[in-house]
Formats: C-alpha cells, structure tokens, sequence
C-alpha cells in the first residue's frame, strides 16, 4: 500500500522565544505530488534515520541534517532543498493576541528575527521528521510514532486548520497582561 498523506494530520510545536512569550508553529503534511516528486529522497532518510537507531529520540533533532546528508550522498542537493521550501512554504506561525500578524508564514517569521537561528534549526529537524514519518508510515503507524515524539517537543497533532488552532489559544488583553505565561489552552489533545 502506498503512503496515505493525509491533510488531518497537522503538526503543532510551541516555541518558547529567546524575547520572551510562546509562538507555535503549525504544519501541514505534504502533497501527494509532493512525495512522489521526492519520494527516494524522503525514503532514504527515512531508512537512515532508523537503521541508525535515531528514532523519536534523535530523529526528531537531525532529521532536516539527516535529509541534507543523504541528498548530497545521493547528488540530489537541489531535490531536498526544493523539498525544505515545500515544508517552510506549509508551516506558519502563530502569535494569539498579535492582531494582523497573528499569523505568519514561518520563512517571515525568521526573516523579521521572531525564530531565532537555534529555534529555526530546532523546527526545522522537528518538520523534517514530521515530514519523512507522515509520508513513510501508514496514517495509524504515523500517529502513534508522531505522538510519542510530541511527548519530547510538547507539540500536538491534530487535523485544526491553522486559523482554526489560532482561534483557539488563549489571548490577554493589554489590561489582562499580568506578565505570568498562559498554562494551557482550549485547544484539544
């Protein structure tokens, strides 16, 4: 049976900001199209990550690197960063509470300096192996991989829209801002 990629499945990850507050980053899988076009690529490093014992443990904090090695092992550097725009062009962050730029796409929120470069790197290995375990593993089998290494990042998946998810996370006021970081949200488990 062929992957099953799925856009129910989105990924969700609190950044804790280097300024102070919490953005999330939340992510869509890749298309089917997607895959196909990069689909060796995708399962090379899948294979590489397990057969080296990485896992949801270090797979999650290499998995962007691991994707870069074994496309320049391949000669397909170009292939993976095509692939790596693909993913950052699905991903966007989120701010509650920052009016119109609640929402932004997650290039420009490293491009105006809201991630940070180690935050950036951190997302980026986390939506790598988002990427490479949603499209290698049956939907059921991604899940359950998937939410165990949500354990380790304190993400979420679940299949909100990103304006959904926003809408969901709480938001202080100016009046309401006592300072104190917001523990907990609407949003479902």
């Amino acid at each position: 049976m062929s992957p099953r990629l799925t856009k129910s499945m989105n990924l969700v990850i609190p950044v804790d900001l280097e300024a102070g507050g919490t953005v999330y980053v939340h992510s869509t899988p890749i298309s089917r199209e997607t895959f196909e076009d990069s689909f060796f690529l995708i399962a090379k490093t899948f294979a590489t990550i397990h057969a080296n014992g990485l896992g949801v443990v270090a797979g999650p904090r290499v998995a962007a690197l691991m994707l870069a090695k074994v496309a320049k092992d391949m000669g397909q550097e170009e292939k993976a960063v095509q692939l790596m725009n693909e993913v950052r062009r699905l991903t966007n962050v989120l701010t509650p509470g920052n009016g119109p730029d609640a929402m932004v796409p997650f290039q420009e929120a490293v491009d105006r300096g809201t991630i940070s470069a180690d935050d950036r790197s951190e997302v980026e290995n986390a939506l790598a192996f988002f990427t490479v375990c949603s499209a290698m593993h049956r939907r059921t089998e991604a899940e359950l991989i998937l939410r165990e290494a949500m354990l380790l990042w304190g993400g979420q998946l679940g299949s909100w829209s990103c304006t959904e998810y926003l809408s969901s996370l709480p938001t202080l006021t100016e009046d309401e801002n006592t300072g104190e970081t917001v523990v907990g949200s609407s949003v479902p488990s």
